[in-house]
Order: C-alpha cells, then structure tokens, then sequence
C-alpha cells in the first residue's frame, strides 16, 4: 500500500536534484537524477513522466515514448500523461498512435482543450478533415481567444468548401492580429472562390502591404487581372 501511496511523491533527494537540474537548463544532469530516483524507486510514475518531459525537450524522443509508456503504465487515469504520450507519438509521425491517445484524453476530460487542438491538427494530416473542423470548433467555441484554431479552422473551410465559413475564420484571425498577411491572402482565397472579385483584391493588397513577397497573394491578383473581362 506504501508504494501506491508514495507513487506521485516529488519529495525524493534525487527527483529534488533534477528540478534543480531542469532549472539550470543542465538536462543531461536532471536525467541522471531521475534515473537515480527510479533505481530506488521504480514505482514513481511522475518521475517517468518528467523524464519523459526532458527527453522530449532535448529530441531523443524513442527515450521519451518509452519514458512516457511506462508513465502512462503507472498512473493510467492521469489525462497529461496521455497527452504528452501523444505528442510524442506525434513528433515520431505515429500519427495514429498518437490520435488514440489522444481520443483517450478527451474521454477522461473532454474539455483538455488541448487534447481537441491537436486532434484538430492530427486528423487535418491524416486527411479527416471533417474531425478536424469538429475539434477546432470545440476550441474556438470555448476558447475564443486561441486565434491561431481560427486560422486552421479557415484553413480546413476552405478545403471542404464552406467559404462564407472561412473567411468570417480569417475576419477573426485579423481582428486579433491586424498584421497577418497569410490570413489577408487566404481570406483572398475564399473570396475568389465566391466570385468576389473585389472584396479578394482588397484582401490580397492587404497582405501585400504587410508582405511584398507573398507570392500566393501575387497570383491571386493575377487571376484577378486574368479574369477581369469575363463574365461568369
């Protein structure tokens, strides 16, 4: 019974030490002492967890999966395990991998708006872009102020074809951040594809204004200038 009582304990001497390790930005340190920790006492699941954390940190993610597996062995009902498991997965293109993990999250706590984001992201790469848009509408309704979700979510409007959709996305984009030529460019996108020609040129000078090189929101003024004369 001790050991399942102590198993989230961060008061070991050598858990201490690599904190301080951490701190200092000495992660080769910090993981010497973790692993001191666990030699005594291998049933410390956060300190799996945290080893997993640097290894993550410093790219040796095979170490960090199998640091984060074992965490998540140990203590099965901790959701940021999971999470962090998954992103790990993620950074080692287990896409799948990482999106089971991650559905495991949300039934734990459906509101990890975190988990949703990057279920968002997971799903847009493995082509369900219908999931994706449902997970970033979950974080842009409870989190109106995680600009960059209205950013993807545009992006995936855009892919599905909801337009009029994508381009209140892009509005919002802007209205945080006035400064975003990508998001001026894309609203062009979504503009043309509505046939509005007028509304897209202005989006498209807008993102040439902030950036001149933007060589999407160039061709999107040449098919402008391309098509000027015809009517649709």
């Amino acid at each position: 019974m001790r050991g399942k009582e102590q198993k989230f304990d961060s008061d070991h001497p050598e858990v201490l030490a690599a904190y301080q390790s951490e701190t200092n930005g000495e992660y080769r340190k910090a993981i010497e002492h973790y692993k001191n920790a666990l030699s005594d006492r291998p049933d410390l699941g956060i300190v799996y967890k945290h080893l997993g954390n640097v290894y993550y940190r410093i790219g040796e993610l095979q170490n960090a999966v199998e640091s984060l597996e074992k965490a998540v062995e140990l203590l099965p009902n901790f959701p940021t395990v999971l999470y962090e498991l998954g992103l790990a997965y993620y950074r080692e293109v287990k896409i799948k991998k990482a999106m089971d993990c991650l559905e495991k999250v949300l039934k734990m706590d459906s509101d990890f708006l975190m988990a949703h984001y990057w279920l968002g992201i997971l799903n847009f790469h493995y082509g369900h872009i219908r999931e994706a848009k449902k997970h970033y509408k979950t974080v842009a309704e409870k989190n109106p102020e995680f600009t960059i979700t209205f950013y993807h979510l545009g992006n995936v409007n855009l892919k599905l074809g909801f337009f009029d959709e994508a381009i209140e996305n892009f509005k919002k984009v802007i209205e945080k951040n006035p400064d975003s030529p990508a998001a001026y460019t894309l609203m062009g996108d979504a503009y043309l594809n509505l046939d509005k020609r007028y509304e897209a040129r202005i989006a498209f000078e807008n993102a040439l204004r902030l950036d001149p090189e933007d060589r999407k929101a160039k061709r999107g003024l040449m098919i402008i200038e391309d098509f000027r004369d015809i009517s649709f």
